[in-house]
């Protein structure tokens, strides 16, 4: 598949564990692209609720999306979304060389000048129990499969939030 980079969002002592990757998952995935705090802590909110986690896992994972979305390549599909040209938690499905199909979701694509950007968020707990090199072919083919699907180039990155 084609090369993935890595873009490195995370901050120092922050709140950890299981519950709080799945926390920041949601809130990317459900609040606007905007950026706006209030709009992090809405989905913040119910989705904390829907997952047990205390107010100080919610703050915190406000803070991560907060910082995540201030990022320039968030900024660059913050303005796709606003085109109609982000896609947010979309199954694909791609057939390898030898016939077997794999099946997934992405976290986030984008289209940007005739070219998509395919991100998959990634907390350090997760990198650490499948490892850098798993989620890296992940969003590889994640990204070949969207090219295929499309005709156009695209290219993989994975985000550790």
């Amino acid at each position: 598949g084609p090369p993935v980079s890595v873009v490195d969002v995370r901050a120092a002592g922050r709140v950890g564990g299981a519950r709080f990757g799945e926390l920041v998952h949601a809130v990317l995935a459900t609040a606007a692209l905007s950026g706006e705090r209030a709009e992090f802590e809405a989905a913040a909110d119910v989705q904390a609720r829907i997952l047990g986690a205390p107010d100080d896992e919610r703050d915190a994972a406000v803070d991560v999306a907060l910082r995540v979305s201030a990022h320039p390549l968030l900024r660059r599909a913050a303005a796709a979304d606003a085109r109609g040209e982000a896609r947010r938690e979309c199954p694909v499905t791609f057939r390898t060389p030898d016939g077997g199909v794999l099946e997934g979701v992405v976290d986030l694509a984008f289209l940007d000048e005739g070219r998509w950007t395919v991100i998959d968020f990634k907390t350090d707990r997760e990198l650490s129990q499948a490892g850098l090199e798993q989620y890296s072919r992940q969003v590889a083919l994640y990204a070949v499969a969207i090219a295929q699907a499309t005709g156009q180039q695209a290219e993989a990155v994975r985000l550790r939030v």
